[in-house]
């Protein structure tokens, strides 16, 4: 977990930097070209009608006991407990944690999803904002699967997003490497360590779900290539 740490440690600090009023706080994403793009903090703070489409159809898709994954400062979670939901915010950031408790999540989580040994089962585990890239590769993902499948009740679902590689452009293309992008993320003086993070298209997310018994839904899908899928027990 160490690790994890250690990479998600910007994200954290950005996040917490916003949430004491710095609302141009920005987290620098690079990539291993040397580019780097710009992620205004605000992002994940972000009230339900400030959602994208797909995330509101997320949302309105969960059901009984939510786990939201990679929870961030809690946007998503806030809006479904407000719904009455009972979420579980699950983060492997320390100031996530502390900006989820100061916002008012009733249930924030600190660790990171494989590790993560829950007391009781879930209806819905969320994986948003290009979620399923947590399983970092494509050679971890039937673990990433069978791990969520394990902690699902019976009838329980899968809800979460990604982005067709096919749809990159040449220069995102160059960057993959088995379906993985590696980055770094910086948050003025402190630079996270690498990280890999994985993308796949719907129809091979169908095919590596079946192999651990569950059946993929494509629910919506982008002129981008983004597309919004549930996984649930064949």
């Amino acid at each position: 977990m160490s690790s994890l740490l250690a990479a998600w440690k910007p994200y954290g600090l950005a996040l917490k930097a916003y949430a004491e009023g710095d609302h141009k706080a920005i987290l620098s994403v690079k990539t291993e070209d040397n580019e780097s793009s710009a992620m205004e903090a605000g992002l994940f703070f972000r009230s339900e009608n400030e959602l994208p489409e797909v995330e509101q159809l997320a949302l309105s898709l969960c059901k009984g006991r939510v786990l939201d994954v990679g929870a961030g400062a809690g946007a998503h979670s806030l809006i479904l407990e407000e719904k009455g939901f009972e979420v579980f915010a699950l983060d492997p950031s320390t100031e996530a944690i502390a900006v989820m408790s100061e916002r008012g999540i009733r249930q924030p989580i600190l660790g990171d999803f494989l590790s993560f040994k829950p007391k009781e089962k879930f209806d819905t585990l969320l994986f948003l904002m290009n979620g399923i890239g947590l399983a970092a590769s494509l050679s971890n993902l039937y673990a990433f699967l069978m791990y969520a499948k394990s902690i699902c009740r019976d009838g329980g679902q899968i809800i979460l997003d990604s982005s067709d590689p096919a749809y990159f452009d040449e220069s995102q293309s160059k960057l993959l490497k088995e379906g993985s992008v590696t980055y770094q993320l910086a948050f003025k003086e402190k630079l996270g360590e690498p990280y890999s993070w994985l993308y796949l298209g719907f129809e091979q997310l169908r095919e590596e779900a079946a192999k651990t018994g569950l059946k993929a839904e494509l629910l919506t899908q982008e002129e981008d290539g983004s597309y919004l899928a549930r996984l649930k027990e064949a």
